[in-house]
């Protein structure tokens, strides 16, 4: 056999690429939960509810919990400075159903605040994976059946958390009956969630979301500086070092009451000053911390700002456009029907004069 005396060493590019080598590496993909990937195949879900007076809306939560097919769960219930007769006397209704061992009850003197009494009874679970359930939503009895067992196969490892849609149900409190008005489905199709979703809104409800706990203590839990958006705030922490996976079935409900119904109003509608207001300073925070790490980002930022302007312009000139498309068609329809309509007359009148010969 003849071997052609060849260089196998490679050739210098005349033009090398300017892209440094650790931006060609293959370490950049795949990379979510590279750091903190937990293979103890460890099982249980820590359930946080926050309350505070609300034993209408409490009792569907705790029964929305019961309901499960899934049953490794232990529920952490923070009565946030409500009243304490009232809380243990709905308690007792559920004695039978729910063994002591499955309950951590905590009564804050004060209220603390949703992102401080989240946390507390995040920090007082150990199980591997952790969700809120807020006192006025619930669950598809499938919910955490079908995320834990995502979650648990190998093959998903690399996602920290799992996604359903969910059901935006509508609803009014009229004395103790809670009455359904409306239902509409929420969510994001795919099979991961895609992380520019969440940087253009705060929309994930809660109770829709299960995460790893390994996930949690990487990113610190809630931000107890934000009265609000704190969700949205700890959703964005955890998609910098997880993927979140997305199933297609809604299997939460999240509830909303848009009316005023006193302590019974849902955060959001209450609250929509203030979530405009923590959505700017929020942004704002942002971009000022990266920019006092990196000023010479400003060029980006007002480059990306301009093509933004520039497409909305666009948008609205080919809006104002097809507007007047459309108005010069209907004026020439009109003109068309006003022509037949005169046509029409005028046979009329003829048919009408030739039967009066007739």
């Amino acid at each position: 056999m003849i071997v052609a005396d060849i260089e196998m060493r490679p050739k210098r590019l005349e033009n090398p690429p300017i892209f440094p080598r650790t931006i060609l590496s293959m370490n950049m993909f795949p990379n979510s939960m590279e750091k903190i990937r937990d293979d103890s195949r460890r099982d249980g879900v820590d359930v946080v509810i926050r309350t505070k007076d609300r034993p209408l809306l409490l009792r569907r939560a705790l029964r929305s919990v019961l309901d499960q097919e899934y049953e490794n769960w232990h529920i952490h219930l923070i009565n946030d400075g409500g009243s304490v007769e009232t809380l243990e006397a709905l308690l007792a209704d559920f004695m039978e159903q729910i063994r002591s061992d499955r309950l951590t009850v905590v009564h804050n003197p004060t209220n603390l605040g949703t992102s401080a009494a989240a946390n507390k009874g995040a920090r007082l679970g150990h199980l591997p994976f952790l969700v809120i359930h807020d006192d006025d939503d619930s669950w598809h009895p499938a919910f955490l059946a079908s995320a834990t067992s995502f979650l648990l196969d190998p093959e998903n490892w690399r996602f920290g958390g799992f996604l359903s849609k969910w059901n935006q149900i509508d609803e009014v409190i009229n004395g103790t009956d809670v009455i359904g008005v409306g239902s509409t489905v929420k969510g994001y199709d795919g099979a991961a969630l895609d992380f520019l979703d969440i940087l253009r809104r705060p929309e994930i409800p809660p109770i829709a979301l299960v995460l790893r706990r390994n996930v949690c203590e990487r990113i610190g839990y809630f931000n107890e500086n934000l009265p609000v958006i704190e969700d949205w705030d700890l959703n964005l922490r955890a998609l910098q070092i997880a993927d979140i996976a997305l199933t297609p079935e809604a299997l939460a409900n999240h509830h909303i009451r848009r009316h005023d119904v006193g302590h019974y109003n849902n955060t959001v509608t209450k609250s929509l000053p203030a979530h405009f207001l923590y959505n700017t300073i929020y942004r704002n925070a942002l971009l000022r911390q990266n920019l006092n790490h990196n000023p010479d980002n400003i060029g980006i930022v007002m480059g990306l700002v301009r093509d933004t302007e520039e497409a909305r312009r666009n948008l609205s000139e080919l809006t104002i456009a097809s507007h007047q498309v459309l108005l010069a068609n209907q004026q020439e329809m009109m003109s068309k029907i006003d022509k037949l309509d005169n046509d029409i007359r005028v046979i009329k009148d003829v048919l009408e004069a030739y039967i009066q010969r007739g």
